[in-house]
């Protein structure tokens, strides 16, 4: 067994991942009393009966932690992300266009050695599908140091295959468009109207199904998305492939700042 990491090393991991220090010592406190709940660790005994459970490793559960903390402030964002006028990268020195999974895997694994098996039980998912989230991290950290021009033609050909799924009520057709990891935003006013933020390829698609069908084809600041009545716009990202992320607006504040048309 490998020996505990120390709480200055968790606490550098939390403030690599969250980027501020405040969080990293609130992350680091919750971490401390998850694993305290778990009681003693294992001890050397002599005779029959069962040894104590140790709970998970100290790197897992601080990853539960931080990837709940990352996933929230994603759908409190109400400021679509641009990735073609994203500004400098945060602290944490990675480009804002990583999913909080992504992020995840690339600071604990790739920066402070956490194993695969190790962080997916944070993640829920298997050991090989935390490798692919890695190595689609490492592609998307690439990219994002050269990023290419937008193309308008794929993003409506996305949105446009959004709109035809959810109006056919097709959600296995929409989490084939998403990334597995992808976002849904709703600012306040779209919060009054019922929507709810969202994580995760099927829950999104869910979302999607629901909210989008009545929705049109419309020009956001020129780009490719959707308009809903009554005056909600869905704007979609989508860098190098599937979907990241969708933001619903609809707060008057949100909605004053954006040039919207509908194609004749």
């Amino acid at each position: 067994m490998s020996p505990a990491p120390s709480p200055a090393r968790l606490r550098a991991m939390a403030r690599r991942l969250l980027g501020s220090p405040h969080e990293a010592d609130r992350a680091l406190r919750t971490t401390t009393r998850v694993l305290a709940s778990y009681g003693p660790g294992p001890r050397a005994r002599r005779g029959p009966g069962p040894v104590p459970d140790p709970g998970p490793p100290p790197e897992t559960v601080l990853a539960r932690v931080c990837l709940g903390r990352l996933r929230a402030r994603e759908a409190r964002r109400t400021t679509p992300w641009d990735p073609w006028s994203a500004p400098a990268a945060p602290v944490s020195g990675l480009p804002p266009a990583l999913t909080p999974a992504e992020r995840l895997v690339l600071v604990l694994h790739d920066l402070f050695g956490v194993p695969y098996d190790d962080l997916a039980p944070a993640l829920e998912r298997g050991p090989a599908a935390v490798r692919q989230i890695a190595v689609r991290a490492r592609a998307r950290a690439r990219a994002a140091e050269e990023m290419p021009a937008p193309d308008p033609a794929r993003l409506r050909s996305a949105v446009d295959a959004v709109l035809a799924a959810a109006r056919s009520g097709d959600t296995a057709a929409l989490r084939s468009l998403l990334d597995p990891d992808a976002v849904l935003r709703a600012d306040p006013g779209a919060v009054r109207r019922g929507v709810r933020p969202a994580h995760g390829a099927p829950a999104v698609a869910r979302a999607l199904a629901a909210r989008a069908a009545t929705a049109r084809p419309a020009l956001v600041d020129g780009a490719p998305g959707l308009l809903a009545a009554p005056s909600a716009i869905y704007v979609f990202t989508a860098p190098a492939g599937p979907i990241t992320s969708v933001d619903v607006l609809a707060d008057p504040s949100h909605l004053s700042h954006r040039t919207i048309a509908v194609p004749a």
